[in-house]
């Protein structure tokens, strides 16, 4: 390392314009980022379940859409309709708004004289107080409006707004969802009290939240670790050094972001700050060290070399570790969690280039660093409390290996504890416009989630739909779906609940004729009938040529495990009719609540996978540093010990793996290893030259546990800011990680040297001495033992 850095101090012109290409290269590439926080984001474009989501949309057209709840009197009047109808209207003048329906434009089916149809508004204009009391209970009883358009006990009114998809697009979400809510507070309109919820909204808002999150956590971030580092150094401008080296590797985080198109979503707010407290890593051991050097021997420059070429080696392989544990996510059926895996990989490894062409220029340009003789009175009382502790683990190390053997029991138990789930309405925290407005619209409509069942008949006949036996079995299975699972307050609608409405208004409203007729004559004639009506709802509910048709199923957000039983009950009565219905060939599930049940499913094996790829990794990379693999082995091992009990409390916390408490283990691991491999190879070179453990250890807290201590008090504040999120989700990912990273530092200060303690005992790092000096370390050894 000393050639490359009597390289960069000696061409300070070609560095400076190396760093200013990688920033003008990563500012280019910012402008490709776009926003992306549909279902669609969340998966590869071959996963199976996106493709079936695909298929669904390019028949049946987008399912995405605004949904307003709004309080109703129990007396209807002229004026509440009309002033429903004016909302409506006012909504659907609104850009990218297609279609609008309420309660007072909805389609109502009725016959007319000579046996046809006629489909048109629900409530007409000039409709008196008794017309509209009678238009009330006829919407309470209808299947179709009721528990959509108006609660079950009338209290409530539905109104939904269909919406255009403009794929990577976000201002015209936040247009509209601005719009709406001012609606909403409009003078006219305030006394309804709406609530909206939908795809735009909640998109809307995700965007809003990370915008000001990014910042808020940034900035606060931002001052914390200046702060911190300013009570080591007591120089303002050595403390922004290394925020400035952050700041930098966010934007080229970022950059990369955009070049592998990752688009900006709710994970993307983990990314300023991660890099503000995480990226200062490799720039504080180099800064700590400079400041040691200069503070024994007061020659700047030689300080900087000096101190470069000792702790540059092992902030590489730290950083490289972390980046590599981060990295494990590169093979994430997750897209938001590949990508932001990718891009604070980048940005690691951003933070470490920058740093070392940065810092030694500045250091040595500027005179930034206190005079020696006044670090070494800073250094002087840190350095006696060091040696304390130090003294502490060398005479206590069995009692810490007891207690540390009690911790990983425990931690055991707990782990079997943690489980996975999803829930997106969970991710936010009670307080939020997002969480309280999905509930309420649960609590009141019972139905702000959505899936779908394609029921498939291509190939076996030509518009087999229309056959009466197909249909029959599609509202027996919403029946029986309806049935079960009225706590989800489950509500389905399908062509078959339109054909059964037909025959009903061509009966003159006979409730008995509210049925599916037996003949496939009068099935085709009742559609024929509708069609002609004008209405375009058919093209929603089957495709052109009756080969497929969907089952629309609402009912209220809930944790993915229970919905687990509803998809088990769907497969098992889809089996049941595909053997009883050979006019159908498939019935599958697709819509926005199994999508978020596939992410379930990846989410277990994703963290398998990140841990043991974060573990080989790091073990790798410690068994060449120490040149021992019964070293990088117990290290590897000891840095799951930390994690170990982040997850246990996870466990016996109930709190489940998401996309954000999925990275927890990872990250911790890639962190918490930058500290082993600083100090074990701190203690390594100290033992090789002194031969005695216990002085090892000591000299090492008096040095690299500085560095160490510090980072992990920056690393521990800068996690847990996220708890201040409006991401329920979030706040837990920073809790946990912050949670790691302390108990990590813990381990690292007590029961690592403990382990080193034990190891020399035993005689397994006698290997790490030189040759001649076996004799001797052995005699000594015996000595020392008590």
């Amino acid at each position: 390392m000393r050639p490359l850095i009597l390289r960069i101090l000696a061409y300070p012109r070609t560095c400076l314009i190396l760093l200013l290409a990688l920033l003008v290269l990563s500012g280019l590439a910012l402008t490709q980022l776009r926003f992306d926080n549909t279902p669609d984001s969340f998966f590869m474009q071959d996963d199976p379940e996106l493709i079936k989501y695909t298929q669904y949309k390019a028949d049946f057209g987008s399912d995405e859409y605004s949904f307003l709840v709004l309080d109703a009197p129990v007396q209807w009047t002229p004026a509440f309709i009309a002033n429903v109808r004016d909302l409506g209207a006012r909504i659907e003048a609104m850009d990218n708004v297609n279609k609008v329906t309420t309660l007072a434009n909805v389609r109502h089916i009725a016959s007319v004289d000579g046996g046809g149809l006629d489909v048109g508004p629900f409530l007409g204009e000039d409709l008196d107080a008794a017309a509209l009391a009678a238009k009330r209970s006829e919407a309470l009883a209808h299947p179709y409006y009721r528990n959509f358009l108006i609660s079950g006990n009338g209290r409530h009114l539905g109104i939904l707004a269909e919406t255009g998809v403009r794929p990577g697009e976000i201002v015209y979400k936040i247009e509209l969802a601005k719009k709406i809510r001012a609606l909403a507070q409009a003078p006219e309109f305030k006394r309804l009290n709406m609530r909206v919820v939908g795809a735009p909204i909640i998109d809307a808002d995700v965007f809003t939240i990370i915008n000001r999150e990014s910042a808020i956590f940034g900035t606060l971030s931002f001052i914390l670790v200046s702060v911190g580092f300013w009570l080591i150094f007591r120089s303002w401008a050595v403390a922004l050094l290394p925020l400035v080296v952050a700041s930098l590797s966010i934007v080229v985080a970022m950059a990369v972001s955009a070049v592998i198109g990752a688009p900006i979503g709710m994970l993307t707010a983990i990314i300023p700050s991660f890099l503000i407290s995480v990226g200062v890593g490799s720039s504080i051991f180099l800064l700590a060290e400079v400041y040691r050097q200069y503070a024994a021997g007061g020659d700047l420059r030689a300080a900087i070399v000096e101190g470069f070429s000792h702790s540059a080696g092992a902030s590489a392989l730290s950083v490289l570790t972390t980046a590599g544990a981060l990295l494990s996510f590169s093979w994430s059926e997750i897209r938001p969690v590949q990508g932001i895996g990718i891009s604070m990989a980048a940005g690691l490894v951003a933070s470490l280039l920058i740093g070392w062409l940065l810092i030694p220029l500045a250091l040595s340009r500027f005179r930034l660093l206190p005079d020696a003789q006044r670090a070494a009175r800073l250094l002087d009382g840190r350095v006696r409390g060091m040696h304390w502790l130090a003294d502490f683990v060398t005479r206590r190390w069995r009692l810490l290996l007891l207690v540390l053997a009690g911790l990983i029991a425990v931690a055991g138990f707990g782990v079997a504890r943690v489980t996975t789930d999803y829930y997106y309405v969970g991710l936010f925290k009670p307080h939020t416009d997002i969480y309280r407005s999905y509930t309420y619209v649960d609590q009141t409509l019972r139905g702000a989630a959505s899936m779908e069942l394609i029921v498939d008949s291509a190939g076996v006949g030509g518009e087999s739909i229309k056959d009466p036996a197909v249909l029959k079995r599609m509202r027996e299975l919403q029946d029986r779906l309806e049935a079960r699972y009225g706590a989800l307050g489950l509500k389905t609608y399908s062509i078959a609940d339109v054909v059964m409405e037909i025959s009903q208004a061509l009966h003159e409203g006979d409730k008995a004729a509210y049925r599916i007729p037996d003949s496939r004559a009068e099935v085709a004639e009742s559609l024929i009938l509708f069609e002609s009506s004008g209405t375009d709802e058919l093209t929603r509910l089957v495709t052109g040529d009756y080969a497929k048709a969907r089952i629309n199923l609402r009912m209220k957000y809930r944790p993915d495990s229970q919905y687990q039983p509803l998809f088990r009950d769907i497969q098992a009565e889809a089996e049941r009719i595909l053997r009883e219905t050979p006019q159908i060939r498939s019935i599958e599930t697709t819509g926005v609540v199994p999508l978020w049940s596939r992410l379930t499913n990846y989410l277990a094996s994703n963290e398998i996978r990140s841990i043991g790829l974060s573990f080989f990794v790091v073990l790798t990379v410690m068994v060449l540093v120490f040149r021992s693999a019964t070293l990088g082995l117990t290290m590897a091992l000891c840095n799951l010990v930390p994690v170990a009990i982040a997850l246990a409390v996870m466990g016996f916390g109930g709190v489940f793996l998401d996309p954000f408490t999925l990275l927890v283990s990872a990250i911790a691991i890639g962190i918490l290893d930058d500290d082993t491999l600083h100090f074990v190879k701190t203690v390594v070179d100290h033992y090789r030259r002194k031969h005695d453990m216990a002085a090892a250890l000591r000299d090492t807290f008096a040095s690299t546990g500085l560095a160490m201590l510090l980072l992990s008090s920056v690393l521990v504040l800068g996690f847990v800011i996220y708890m201040l999120s409006e991401v329920q989700s979030l706040a837990k990912f920073g809790g946990v990680t912050a949670l790691a990273i302390g108990v990590g530092a813990l381990c690292e200060f007590l029961f690592t040297p403990a382990v080193l303690m034990g190891l020399e005992r035993v005689g397994l790092l006698r290997h790490l001495l030189p040759r001649e000096a076996d004799g001797a370390s052995s005699t000594h050894t015996i000595q020392e033992t008590p």
